[in-house]
């Protein structure tokens, strides 16, 4: 075997390094007539991956806490061997053990911490479960109830009892509530049920990572602070007590922890992070992301735009910011087309170029490059405004006409040319090494935006005299597809919504997932299993006008009727609203006529409303889309769910384009619109039942929603009773709630 290693060796290596196989500090330990092995030490542990020679596939075999010895080179062998004929050594024996492992957990040992038992929940684990032994992309809806959470968490657990594997789990959700659950209650209680029955040996380990903006600079605390002190500027004691405690290094680094205003967390928050600055070796946020790289954290918790930044990174060949990772799952996965959409846009403001030229000013220029530099730099702002001049009207189409494209090329030639004439007086100059970054930044963005059959463009009004060029890849699908799915990586994608009456190919579409092979595809649909027959009445009036916020008719129709309701329900209301506007007119019309309830209106970024209505225990709280997911209002405080008007997408510029696509408005509308308007009205929904002795009338205020949507609506919706007469409404609640209710 040393033999074959010896004469190998050189080859072999060469071929590697060729194709950019080889990682950096990865060392080959084993090399037979099929097969490579390498082994990279992390700092904490040993991997091992195998190459297969006749076609150069890679595949991450395990990791070991000591290096492997020649007596476990053939067991590496057989891995091999299994993993290139299709099947994993004895993962057919370990899967089925872990199997049985995993419904011991639900069947015997959950129960005993107050956890029943659920069979949707473990016939969903067993699914995720199978999901990471075949490294497949499993599709996992699970209905309100379901107990996903649970599911995936004790799946991904079980899965590395058995898999040595020092790689994190990573979990990507929408929403902090959620991060803040996994983190605060899931993984600390499933971990403490473990140790008590000696499944694991140490308490599972978890952290959140969050983007750069979220985590104070040591760097920039220490000047802003001192700043404060030199200048004498008094704020608020407690604020200068934070900073004081930041200035020491006494305090949490994670901006959101601390209560302090938002400019100031911008004005200390990591911005650039560069290797050259002086605070690097003490830097408190880089020994965080250090601690996070060691490989012993079983879950890291992130959201889907920093996932997606990692991968865009990665792409570009810029630092990752995640660890490898094997197993990455996206709960609140029905967020994923909108987040992928905000990463992969391209923006490019009227007033970023100004930006460059100031800076520009302030450095220093050589004689007598300077005059021609400066007469470059308003040759360059002045083509900047022609170039937005002409896409005002340009965008209108969603793409970029000659007069504009003519105009960008000029642009990004003049931005070449001052970068060159930049360079060649000032590459010495240690302030051109910051300006260079912002040239090569502008430069690409402007070589991309000429890209223009596959981008579909559009302008952005951000001010009064500002606005922005918008560009997003017209196949962000395939992007997905390319940059995320295909890889050799186990994808779970759960929500309580990512079908429409049980079909995931909207989702499937929107994603790129449509786009892998059948054989690498999971699909589940688990009901939820609260009790909507009894539980549960919806209200759809035949009686409400269409919905027009511009006719007094239809919002005074709008406001009785929530009066109305409000009273059969006795408070204890939530009413969602698709307009802020709309929402803002009803709350002044209502104030003055509710008075037996407190009223609470949900502005943008207001969550305090939240807990004000849930600490009335039967208010009456007014809010849009933002209260219609992730927010948890069990028992009694919400018990009327009404929605004003069904959520149907609002018009932008990517549905104008994906209605560019078909033939006709109603296949448009059938196969984009309708199924958007049912995921967003599932969700919204989904508010209303938290647990299983929860009790709720659900009202749609949208005449539609009793006329051309009807059908496509109960379909979609859990099976409940369903009335016309809002006297029903009282009975109902009448019938389920105590006597308590009625008194609070």
């Amino acid at each position: 075997m040393r033999d074959e290693i010896v004469g190998c060796m050189s080859e072999i290596l060469n071929k590697i390094q060729e194709m950019g196989l080889f990682r950096t500090g990865e060392k080959i330990v084993l090399v037979t007539k099929n097969y490579i092995l390498l082994e990279h030490f992390t700092g904490k542990a040993y991997n091992y991956r195998g190459i297969e020679i006749h076609n150069f596939k890679t595949k991450q075999l395990f990791s070991k806490m000591t290096p492997l010895k020649e007596a476990g080179y053939q067991r590496a062998i057989k891995k091999m061997t299994a993993w290139a004929t299709g099947i994993k050594g004895n993962m057919l024996d370990s899967y089925i053990q872990a199997s049985e492992l995993l419904a011991h957990i639900f069947y015997d040992i959950l129960p005993q911490y107050g956890l029943i038992l659920r069979e949707n929940q473990l016939s969903l684990s067993l699914i995720m479960l199978k999901a990471m032994e075949k490294e497949k992309l499993a599709l996992c809806e699970a209905e309100v109830g379901t107990g996903k959470t649970h599911a995936y968490l004790i799946a991904a657990v079980v899965y590395r009892l058995f898999h040595l594997s020092y790689q994190p789990v990573i979990i990507s959700t929408s929403t902090i509530a959620l991060q803040k659950a996994l983190t605060e209650e899931y993984i600390p209680q499933i971990s403490q049920i473990l140790l008590e029955h000696y499944m694991i040996q140490e308490p599972l380990t978890v952290a959140i990572r969050k983007g750069k903006s979220h985590y104070v600079c040591d760097r920039r605390v220490k000047i802003y602070f001192s700043s404060l002190i030199q200048n004498a500027q008094s704020e608020e004691e407690g604020l200068m007590e934070i900073l004081a405690a930041l200035f020491v290094g006494e305090c949490s680094i994670d901006l959101d922890d601390l209560p302090l205003p938002n400019f100031i967390k911008k004005r200390i928050c990591v911005e650039q992070c560069p290797y050259n600055c002086k605070f690097f070796s003490i830097c408190r946020y880089r020994g965080f992301l250090r601690r996070l790289e060691q490989g012993n954290i079983d879950f890291q918790i992130v959201n889907h735009n920093l996932v997606l930044a990692d991968i865009l990174n990665r792409k570009n060949g810029r630092n990752h910011l995640l660890p490898e990772y094997n197993i990455l799952i996206f709960d609140e996965a029905h967020k994923l087309p909108e987040a992928a959409r905000q990463m992969y846009i391209i923006y490019f403001d009227n007033m970023e170029l100004k930006r460059l030229v100031d800076s520009i000013y302030q450095a220093s220029l050589h004689q007598p490059e300077e005059k021609e530099a400066l007469l470059l730099c308003e040759e360059m702002l002045q083509q900047n405004m022609i170039f937005f001049e002409s896409m005002q009207n340009s965008v209108k189409k969603m793409y970029m006409e000659a007069s504009s494209l003519i105009s960008l090329k000029i642009l990004l030639n003049l931005l070449k040319n001052l970068s060159t004439l930049f360079f060649t007086t000032n590459h010495h100059n240690t302030k051109y090494q910051r300006l260079s970054i912002q040239f090569e930044k502008e430069q690409k963005k402007m070589e991309t935006l000429l890209q223009q059959d596959g981008l579909i463009y559009w302008i952005e009004q951000i001010g009064i005299h500002k606005c922005r060029l918008c560009a997003l890849p017209k196949r962000l699908d395939f992007l997905l597809y390319k940059d995320l799915w295909n890889q050799e990586k186990t994808y779970l994608l759960t929500s309580a919504t990512l079908s429409v009456n049980s079909d995931f190919s909207h989702f499937m579409s929107q994603t790129g997932i449509d786009l892998l092979k059948e054989k690498q595809l999971l699909r589940v649909n688990k009901a939820s299993i609260f009790d909507y027959q009894n539980h549960a009445l919806l209200y759809l009036p035949n009686d409400m006008p269409t919905p027009n916020i511009r006719e007094n008719a239809y919002i005074e129709a709008v406001t009785d009727r929530l009066e109305a309701l409000i009273w059969q329900s006795y408070g204890h209301t939530m009413v969602l609203f698709t307009s802020y506007r709309m929402m803002e007119i009803v709350y002044q019309k209502l104030f003055t006529r509710i008075t037996t309830f407190p009223l609470f209106s949900m502005g943008k970024g207001q969550l305090g409303a939240i807990k004000d209505f849930r600490e009335s225990k039967k208010g009456v709280l007014l809010a849009s889309d933002s209260a219609g997911e992730g927010i948890d209002l069990a028992g009694d405080i919400l018990s009327s769910l009404v929605i004003v008007k069904l959520p149907f997408p609002a018009p932008d510029p990517i549905l104008e384009y994906e209605k560019s696509l078909y033939k006709n408005f109603h296949d448009y509308l059938t196969e984009i619109i309708v199924p958007n308007m049912l995921i967003k009205l599932r969700q919204w929904m989904g508010r209303g039942i938290r647990r299983i002795t929860d009790t709720c009338v659900f009202s749609i205020l949208d005449s539609r929603a009793n006329g051309r949507y009807r059908e496509d609506i109960l379909a979609t919706l859990p099976d409940m009773p369903v009335t016309e007469q809002i006297e029903d409404i009282r009975k109902f609640i009448r019938k389920n709630k105590s006597s308590s209710y009625f008194s609070e």
